[in-house]
């Protein structure tokens, strides 16, 4: 091992030591790297945290949906490779983006309760439109027995469905009773029946009182507007299946659905447009004539100004990197230039050049990454109890990851360079000037 290894576990042992010889001066320095890195993490907490909560908001209001379908009488309709093509193309530059694809396969009759719609979906479903799960778990595609999910207010009008939980019962169809389908779950089934198995129920999409595309159905306003998008041929029409809650949701591959007719497509809100730009283009190059719906608001209104808020973040976090470390180095130097005596002792003792260097470098970095991790605590407690002050529901605090990281390793960093740098530039001194010094 060389010179330089050998003095490691030695100088860690010596760093501690000399720290807590010194309390005053260790809770000191460490303070000044606390607040540092605080001030670093606090305002990444409130923006990154008000970001999220302000996407998942714009989520639930539909501004992340892309809604696709055909021209009416269009000869090339959707198909199950168009998904496939979608989802290769967002892949590359959309990779949290979510492609999902319906189709209404016939409608089917409740007894005196009216229609239900049997919709082939995918996995996708879920998340491409923001479903709520309220029992159970989606379906899995190519499960044996075919499952089912079914629409909350469904499960209450369907025969046979009681007051116990539907999950792990058998919903069945069958279409030799009627022009439509006559469905039910449990009990005695038809021979001639279609049966799945009830995996999961959501609740109905149109409780959220906000339509595929993300307007509020019960403000005039949003009626308004939406009206004047149907005018231009800019605003899909009611889809009843999609709003009602009488739908139940099937694995496409158990019902061999095809066409697809209706396509939604789930990205970042604030990449909407653009992401709509590219499914259009893909679509067309497929030689389909696609009809697509988004709700531009978040791009619109609320991305420019949080996006703002990040880059002045950034500029934030730069300027307190650079009065932060400037102060942390000043003062490591200052503590280091009335440490040359010490020095002085120790290479009197014997201590080679090495050993100062090493016990300086982990005084450095054992000081910062306590101050450091203890700043990135108060920080985001800081962003806590500010986003408390003023509760809303896009104000909230979480903790940057990468905010934090990146304090702890400049702090950390340039404590380490200040402490370890002087310490060995010293070291090359003449002990007996340096212990005159000290007197």
């Amino acid at each position: 091992m060389s010179q330089w290894g050998k003095p490691i576990p030695g100088s860690i042992r010596g760093a501690v030591a000399e720290l807590a010889r010194h309390p005053w001066r260790t809770v000191l320095i460490c303070q000044g790297i606390l607040w540092a890195v605080a001030l670093m993490v606090a305002p990444a907490s409130i923006l990154q945290g008000s970001r999220t909560a302000a996407m998942e908001r714009a989520r639930e209001l539909g501004t992340d949906r892309i809604q696709v379908e055909v021209e009416a009488g269009a000869r090339a309709l959707l198909e199950v490779e168009d998904l496939e093509s979608i989802r290769s193309v967002l892949a590359e530059n959309y990779p949290q983006a979510v492609v999902s694809g319906q189709s209404v396969s016939g409608n089917s009759a409740i007894e005196g309760k009216g229609k239900a719609y049997l919709v082939a979906s995918d996995e996708g479903e879920i998340a491409a439109r923001s479903l709520l799960l309220l029992e159970g778990r989606w379906f899995k595609e190519a499960a044996d027995p075919p499952e089912v999910v079914l629409e909350q207010p469904l499960v209450a009008a369907l025969p046979g469905s009681g007051s116990d939980s539907p999950i792990g019962q058998i919903l069945w169809a069958d279409p030799a009773s009627s022009s439509y389908r006559r469905i039910g779950l449990g009990g005695e089934i038809p021979s001639t029946a279609r049966r799945w198995l009830v995996v999961g129920v959501i609740r109905s999409p149109g409780e959220s009182k906000v339509n595929p595309l993300g307007f509020g159905e019960d403000r005039r306003f949003s009626g308004m507007i939406e009206s004047a998008l149907q005018m231009l041929g800019v605003a899909p029409v009611e889809a009843p299946w999609m709003t009602r809650g009488m739908s139940l949701h099937v694995d496409r591959a158990s019902l061999k659905a095809a066409p697809v007719d209706w396509m939604v497509v789930s990205v970042d809100p604030s990449r909407v447009n653009s992401a709509r730009v590219l499914v259009e283009e893909t679509l067309i190059r497929r030689g389909k004539a696609p009809l697509l719906y988004a709700n531009a608001a978040w791009s619109i209104l609320a991305s420019p100004e949080l996006d703002g808020y990040l880059v002045l973040h950034d500029v934030f976090f730069g300027v307190t990197v650079g009065i932060g470390l400037l102060v942390l180095i000043n003062l490591l130097l200052l503590t280091g230039r009335r440490r040359r005596g010490e020095v002085g002792l120790r290479r009197a003792e014997g201590a080679t050049r090495a050993d100062i260097f090493w016990q300086f470098l982990w005084e450095g970095v054992l000081i910062s990454l306590v101050g450091a991790i203890l700043g990135v605590g108060v920080g985001v407690l800081v962003a806590h109890l500010r986003a408390g002050l003023d509760p809303s529901a896009v104000m909230t605090a979480t903790l940057p990851w990468k905010t934090a990281i990146e304090a702890v390793l400049i702090a950390t960093t340039g404590a380490a360079i200040a402490c370890a740098a002087p310490a060995w530039a010293v070291s090359d001194v003449d002990p007996a000037l340096l212990l005159r010094e000290g007197r």
